[in-house]
């Protein structure tokens, strides 16, 4: 047997909620990850839920997520007693994820109900270890200004867009997946393809947020039926004049079939998506085959809220450590491929700070940033704050993290193409260099 919650549309939470939350309830846009926690309590549940290894939550008559049970929490609600599920959500390429997810729900008349997984309560652990996991996809999602130029939405908006992205801040945007209705999970690779008009070319890529889901048609002339959309971290985006031009991918891609998609939502075969990747990293300056994968990777945090007082502790750390040494620092993060700049003796360095909650084997780097440190080198300098943890009210916590600086030399360590993560080399400790002054 399983457990299953029937999610309604999402809603606020008053404050005082056991778990934090500010919402509960069904959103297309979060991942299957951020809608387990939000939604893996309260409940009012008997003993019958420890007998269950899975939990699915489902929405519109549909399982939308799965997860294996390992306990659960109690928490007193208004005199009431509720519980909280512990767990960890399945991926695709586990049997029980692949037999459940997109499954018809078991109709019963109250938000919890049970229904029979025999069959996957008995198969052995081993034997789904074993299994391949899912094969990221790489969709390619379409634009056509011919079609498409709200607002003169090319002429002004996407040229202010491309200007956010390469200032190294993260851009979410959605976008349209044509008659593309399934198949997209977060972390798959999106680039961005300017049809219609010259010049044509991939102007862009990023990284799938949600799974695809349906609202409010674009397209005026079919008002009224809804669209497909996914979100979308886009971590590089180039001006029309500056992108992978449409000859190109022709030449170097044939099984992109003339590289004319109809609409959105098209996925590559596996071996153009790799042969993109490395003609994309070619075209941005670097070279570099793809990652194992597993490898390290700095990745994106998702809460912008979060990200924002990692990335500011890491440039705080960097700054302080450059006044603290008599320079004269000024934070110009906004709209410059560098962070701050350090004054002194009529010498100028250009400083660049990584912030990020992993080990900081590898970090986020920006096509701009690459660019403007390869044109001033022995003048830029990277400021890495990694292993970054916080305190219950939620700030980074100042006595935490690991902090190094060094030489900011993009081709000394590896650049692997995302737009960048940046492997900074093993020695990196700026006391061997005139840098700090």
């Amino acid at each position: 047997m399983a457990v299953n919650f029937v999610l309604t549309e999402a809603r606020d939470v008053s404050a005082g909620d056991p778990l934090g939350r500010r919402w509960v309830g069904w959103d297309a846009t979060a991942t299957d990850d951020e809608m387990w926690e939000i939604n893996r309590g309260v409940w009012k549940l008997g003993d019958k839920v420890d007998r269950e290894r899975f939990a699915t939550l489902s929405y519109d008559g549909r399982v939308q997520v799965v997860a294996e049970i390992d306990g659960r929490t109690r928490h007193d609600v208004g005199g009431v007693t509720k519980w909280a599920l512990t767990g960890h959500v399945l991926r695709p390429g586990d049997p029980v994820h692949d037999a459940l997810k997109g499954t018809p729900a078991p109709r019963h008349r109250n938000p919890v109900g049970y229904f029979d997984t025999a069959t996957l309560d008995s198969m052995p652990a081993a034997q789904r270890a074993v299994l391949q996991p899912r094969n990221p996809a790489t969709m390619i999602a379409t634009w056509n200004p011919k079609k498409w130029n709200p607002d003169n939405w090319a002429e002004e908006v996407y040229p202010s867009n491309v200007e956010t992205v390469g200032a190294g801040r993260v851009l979410r945007g959605r976008w349209s997946t044509g008659n593309r209705k399934s198949d997209i999970e977060p972390g798959d690779r999106i680039f961005f393809l300017r049809q219609g008009m010259e010049p044509r070319g991939i102007v862009g890529s990023g990284t799938a947020a949600s799974r695809i889901f349906p609202d409010e048609q674009w397209d005026d002339e079919r008002a009224g039926n809804d669209a497909n959309y996914v979100l979308i971290d886009w971590d590089t985006l180039l001006l029309p004049d500056e992108g992978l031009p449409h000859p190109h991918l022709i030449a170097a891609i044939p099984e992109g079939g003339g590289w004319a998609p109809q609409a959105s939502g098209w996925i590559l075969p596996p071996a153009a998506a790799t042969k993109l990747e490395t003609l994309w990293a070619q075209h941005l300056g670097q070279p570099q085959p793809l990652p194992q994968r597993g490898a390290s990777r700095q990745g994106w945090q998702m809460d912008p809220v979060r990200r924002r007082k990692v990335e500011d502790a890491a440039q705080d750390r960097l700054m302080t450590y450059y006044r603290d040494l008599g320079w004269d620092v000024k934070d110009v993060r906004h709209g410059n491929p560098y962070d701050a700049t350090a004054t002194k003796d009529g010498r100028t360095l250009w400083l660049e700070a990584k912030g990020t909650e992993t080990n900081g084997t590898a970090v986020i780097v920006t096509h701009g940033e690459v660019q403007w440190a390869r044109e001033h080198p022995g003048d830029c300098i990277l400021g890495i704050l990694s292993d970054v943890t916080f305190l219950p009210d939620g700030e980074v916590d100042p006595a935490a993290g690991n902090f190094r600086i060094l030489e900011w030399n993009p081709d000394n360590g590896t650049l692997t193409p995302r737009n960048f993560d940046y492997t900074p080399p093993t020695t990196t400790d700026t006391s061997d260099t005139d840098l700090a002054g």
